[in-house]
């Protein structure tokens, strides 16, 4: 996927995360990350694609979150369907997939917004928005590498298209894995995530909290191969070019320099301070912007008074990591000696890598009226971090794709209407146009 991207959070006013349970069902082999490579497993054989206007998914036999880790062969269990996918803000409280929950341009002109039961295109930069698809898929992620391939991803779709989105194809999961989120650098080669118990949608591309496992495809994703040897309990990954890449997993962030065959691990969130025990390790959602380069939201857990913790890094050589900024109540508390500045909203939300030096975060602050979207420009890599102002019409954040320091565009949700609504700005952010509007 070029560096022009986005990422979505899942709308929601009171919530710390957004979670898609998404059943599984791969067992797994232990794994570990050595520095030689191991032969890579054999591709799972995947029936023909179906037309996605008719085709709905068929999830792979059940998950077990419990001891998942890498594995070069997984092996499926024998047994029932998994049960179809229910999207949660808070564990027990459920939420849909919302009609505007992703949205991606790889030009000033071309881009592609994706929800439930839909997917909207433009090609002169969102002052006209034309339905390309309309049916069963509830999406939270589109992912294109050029204006002609792109693919879409939710807890019960996995599209393609190969012509720019004028026909959307339905592709067969993997043999005993659901794909949670994928990113592609071609149109044959991509990466994927799958097999998580959990998806985390707050602040950033769908995230794996735990048992998730990297795949990758050689043929735009007819067929998915387990990456011998990548880190166990994948959340996130991305990749620049062929050789280049991260994965996120709890709490950490590992890299590749040869396409997947080695890993090391470059960066690790700082530790909690003593006596702080969070229930598990931060949730890992990252970017890659370049050769080497990658932005990273780390998501805690917990929230209080309005506010959920959240922490952002960025580098550019996968050696020297710069903090951004933080959640300013209950994060600086938790990691004291970090010292970061405040982060732009009470609640992490959607961010865009823009170029190895640049980003655009927008901030959810629930607090403030029906909720605000706070958006701060970030530059000359990270030493330069720009207050823009609230994104205009907007309550709830969802997705944001920037394309330059001054072009960008912002799906969210706008209250009381509870109206889905995309806004665009051409000056970074000082002022709002409203291109379009669902409820």
């Amino acid at each position: 996927m070029p560096v022009v991207s986005a990422v979505s959070a899942v709308s929601a006013v009171s919530a710390v995360s957004a979670l898609v349970l998404l059943a599984a069902g791969c067992g797994t082999a232990s794994s570990t990350h050595q520095a030689a490579a191991t032969a890579p497993a054999p591709a799972h054989s995947a029936p023909a694609s179906t037309p996605a206007s008719t085709a709905t998914r068929t999830p792979a036999p059940g998950r077990s979150a419990a001891g998942a880790t890498a594995s070069a062969s997984p092996s499926c269990r024998s047994g029932a369907a998994g049960a179809s996918a229910a999207v949660y803000t808070a564990p027990g409280v459920p939420a849909p997939v919302q009609p505007l929950n992703a949205v991606q341009f790889v030009s000033a002109r071309h881009g592609w917004v994706a929800g439930a039961g839909r997917i909207l295109a433009t090609s002169d930069g969102g002052r006209t928005w034309t339905a390309q698809y309309t049916g069963q898929a509830k999406l939270y992620q589109v992912d294109f590498t050029d204006v002609t391939h792109g693919w879409a991803v939710g807890p019960n779709a996995l599209l393609r298209t190969t012509d720019g989105g004028r026909t959307w194809t339905q592709l067969s999961e993997p043999a005993c894995s659901t794909v949670d989120s994928v990113h592609f650098v071609n149109s044959d080669l991509g990466y994927a995530v799958a097999g998580g118990a959990q998806v985390w949608m707050s602040g950033g591309v769908p995230a794996a909290v735990s048992g998730g496992r990297l795949l990758t495809t050689s043929d735009g994703g007819s067929h998915w191969t387990s990456v011998s040897g990548a880190p166990a309990q994948a959340q996130t990954a991305c990749f620049s070019n062929l050789a280049d890449g991260f994965v996120g997993v709890p709490g950490k962030v590992w890299h590749t320099t040869d396409g997947g065959k080695t890993w090391s691990v470059a960066f690790t969130e700082p530790s909690a301070a003593p006596g702080v025990r969070p229930p598990a390790p931060d949730t890992t959602v990252l970017e890659c912007a370049g050769d080497n380069a990658a932005w990273v939201l780390f998501l805690g857990y917990g929230a209080a008074l309005g506010h959920a913790p959240y922490l952002a890094y960025t580098t550019q050589d996968a050696k020297t990591w710069r903090v951004l900024f933080e959640e300013s109540y209950i994060e600086s508390a938790a990691r004291p000696g970090v010292h970061a500045p405040d982060g732009p909203g009470s609640y992490p939300g959607p961010f865009s890598a823009i170029s190895p030096v640049a980003a655009a975060f927008v901030g959810y602050s629930p607090p403030v009226g029906y909720g605000a979207a706070p958006l701060e420009l970030v530059s000359s890599s990270g030493a330069t971090q720009t207050r823009a102002g609230n994104v205009g019409g907007i309550s709830v954040p969802i997705a944001v794709a920037f394309t330059g320091p001054s072009q960008g565009w912002v799906v969210g949700e706008t209250l009381p209407s509870r109206g889905f609504v995309i806004e665009a700005t051409s000056d970074g952010g000082r002022t709002w146009t409203r291109q379009y509007q669902v409820r």
